[in-house]
């Protein structure tokens, strides 16, 4: 159960959404599954909210697991930080948040998550296994893609100069969350990829200020997972798609090698959204993975 300082705000047929408060902020805090599952603690991407990784969690939940999946600060229903939303400043709120969550025993990042579980990591965080979907596995600059990321990068430079108003629409378009979501997905289902783009366009303008979407950004591109890697002590599952934009394979299976105790998975004919294009069998490796790494491992212990 949750401890009693988290308030329960509202019940949707998918979730449950709880109130924390970190450093005099609110968190918004999805709950999928039942509440004496085992529990995975779920952070999501840059510009994405808790609805990007509902499909995973629901999958999960399915398979007898509580997702416990937070708006990031400053995204979705979360407010911002009171400190600077850089790498380190998640970090030390995921921290927080986890504590007062009862420290839910697995960790999952997906794409920039990945980076602010390693920084939680970093920190300490108390954890008995972390899984990484989509990591960041490279600086920005490694990739191929440069095109695409110096037309990103003047996009968000342009916001980063002009009034709040301004800023606050050019980065909450419409039309530019369809362009970005045409491009990443990769999926064949034609129904899926409508459904896909139609999500990035619903979420564009879930965010609460510009300043805490454009501080997120400058922490989104300066840190890497491998930038943590000396940290990572329990196991790590490390889930890739062989069509990743963001990270080559060749990126990702560095990344797992530097990583102790990691094991790969890469997922063919997927990109870097994962958590919509093939929840069902992340969901599945996941448990195969969980109960062959994690709960045999507490059984080896009690023993």
């Amino acid at each position: 159960m949750l401890p009693d300082s988290i308030v329960t705000a509202r019940r949707s047929p998918d979730a449950t959404e709880f109130v924390a408060t970190i450093d005099g902020r609110r968190t918004s805090v999805f709950c999928y599954g039942d509440d004496s599952a085992p529990t995975i603690l779920a952070i999501h991407g840059f510009r994405g909210t808790h609805f990007g990784l509902e499909p995973l969690a629901a999958k999960l939940a399915a398979r007898g697991y509580r997702v416990l999946v937070p708006d990031l600060p400053g995204c979705g229903t979360s407010e911002p930080l009171a400190t600077p939303h850089d790498v380190a400043g998640f970090g030390r709120w995921l921290c927080e948040l986890s504590a007062s969550l009862g420290s839910p025993g697995i960790l999952l990042g997906h794409s920039f998550g990945s980076v602010v579980v390693s920084a939680a990591i970093a920190r300490g965080i108390a954890h008995s296994g972390s899984v990484l979907v989509n990591p960041i596995a490279a600086p920005p600059l490694d990739n191929p893609h440069r095109l695409a990321l110096a037309a990103v990068r003047a996009y968000y430079g342009l916001a980063d100069r002009l009034t709040p108003a301004l800023s606050a629409a050019l980065l909450g378009s419409r039309s530019i969350a369809a362009i970005n979501g045409r491009a990443m997905v990769t999926t064949r289902d034609r129904e899926l990829k409508r459904w896909i783009i139609g999500e990035h366009i619903r979420r564009a303008r879930c965010f609460s200020d510009p300043a805490a979407v454009l501080e997120t950004y400058r922490a989104s591109v300066q840190s890497t997972v491998p930038d943590f890697a000396q940290s990572y002590r329990e196991p790590v599952l490390v889930v890739g798609g062989a069509l990743d934009l963001l990270s080559t394979v060749e990126m990702q299976r560095c990344l797992a090698d530097q990583l102790p105790r990691s094991s790969f998975w890469l997922i063919t004919g997927v990109g870097h959204l994962i958590p919509y294009e093939a929840c069902a069998a992340a969901a599945q490796h996941f448990q195969h993975w969980q109960q062959a790494t994690i709960s045999a491992g507490a059984r080896d212990r009690v023993r």
